[in-house]
């Protein structure tokens, strides 16, 4: 059994390796995050904040004490760990995925609270998604040596699940008094009125996402054109303006319509000469829905696009799209 004065020294000489390998793991998911979803969405997808935590020596002490851990260099698996807090249960796999797939570390499942409800069906308790993550070798991060054998415990769980283990995991899982069981009970309770919660919700936003599926996908085609004729360096996707404008002229695209913006951004060079000179310094130049507006402007008329224009300070811009195809009129 490690003395605790041994153990001590480890956790002392490997603060920073913590940190860094800490580090290392909450950088790279939220990068395959932000690469996965965009940067506007990765941003809304995340409820809290993914920073690294390092426990401290009193701390990790204390846990020995309690625990009775035989050899808690590699029984203490949360010396370093991340929490990843997203809206829905259905978000969970999102990162999950990320986490099992990565090639820069070994990732073992420790906790995963579908499996224990498989087994338990009765079961109304604190939930969460844990994973080991240990490095694939030693390396180098930060100037800072890594060990194989170093662990940080990434921690996925919903919004309502952090409520919930934030009211009550240091006054129930770690009592400093007595529990009574009607508190246990009302605990159970609120478990079970999340879990129908969540579902409501997950069941919400599929209804969402299949309403929203044509206008998303049309972006998602507009955002790939736009980067394929004016490049990537110039997109800074606003979802909020480009699903107003998507929104409000729903009836002006169908399934045909990206070919169309296409041939005409071929065909009309100065279109990608104005976006370019433009995204700098006038935010709505360098949305995906700037080649749909130069579309629309050639297909419907001045006045229908005027009567109709979402974006009250943006009519300077709209005028501007206008005199570039001769249609510009004052307003």
């Amino acid at each position: 059994m490690m003395e605790q004065d041994e153990f001590e020294r480890y956790l002392i000489e490997n603060q920073a390796a913590f940190a860094a390998w800490g580090t290392f793991v909450s950088s790279k998911i939220n990068e395959k995050i932000t690469q996965k979803l965009g940067k506007d969405e990765a941003c809304m997808f995340l409820k809290i904040p993914a920073i690294h935590r390092v426990k401290t020596v009193s701390s990790a002490l204390g846990k020995v004490s309690r625990k009775g851990y035989e050899d808690p260099v590699s029984q203490m698996t949360d010396l370093v760990g991340v929490r990843f807090v997203v809206l829905l249960s259905s978000h969970i796999e999102v990162i999950s995925s990320m986490v099992e797939s990565s090639v820069e570390w070994k990732a073992s499942l420790s906790k995963d609270y579908l499996s224990e409800i498989d087994k338990n069906p009765k079961l109304f308790d604190y939930q969460s998604k844990h994973y080991e993550i240990r490095p694939i070798k030693d390396f180098i991060y930060n100037d800072v040596n890594i060990n194989k054998n170093i662990c940080c415990e990434v921690q996925i769980r919903t919004l309502l699940q952090h409520a919930y283990a934030e009211l009550v995991h240091d006054s129930v899982y770690k009592p400093v008094g007595e529990v009574p069981k009607a508190a246990e009970r009302q605990i159970a309770r609120s478990m079970a009125l999340m879990e129908t919660t969540d579902e409501l919700f997950c069941n919400t936003m599929v209804m969402l996402t299949n309403v929203n599926k044509f206008r998303n996908d049309f972006l998602s085609d507009l955002a790939v054109l736009f980067k394929e004729k004016i490049g990537s360096h110039y997109l800074n996707c606003d979802l909020k303006i480009n699903y107003l404008l998507l929104d409000e002229f729903r009836d002006c695209y169908d399934g045909e319509s990206i070919n169309k913006i296409s041939i005409l951004v071929n065909n009309k060079k100065y279109i990608i000469i104005k976006i370019k000179q433009r995204s700098e310094a006038r935010h709505i130049f360098s949305q995906p829905c700037i080649l749909f507006l130069y579309w629309l402007s050639m297909t419907i008329s001045t006045d229908a696009i005027k009567s109709r224009w979402p974006l009250p300070g943006s009519f300077d811009d709209l005028d501007i799209i206008l005199s570039d195809t001769g249609n510009s009129t004052a307003h």
